[in-house]
């Protein structure tokens, strides 16, 4: 997990999804499972959009 001086933190190069929700998740204070589940359900969205800019995007030309 990458995290800027303004405290904004996104996934590590090649970091999935889950281990990032995983890893910003250990890195908070304890959470009940209410409030795990809910940061589950608002950062999926934005990491996987996060990701799939990083990766840059295959040629698709065959020819």
């Amino acid at each position: 997990m990458n995290t800027d001086p303004d405290g904004w933190c996104s996934p590590a190069a090649g970091q999935g999804v889950e281990a990032f929700i995983a890893e910003f998740v250990a890195s908070r204070p304890p959470l009940t499972g209410a409030e795990i589940a809910e940061l589950r359900t608002v950062f999926r969205p934005a990491v996987v959009e996060a990701a799939r800019r990083a990766v840059p995007e295959a040629s698709t030309d065959a020819a």
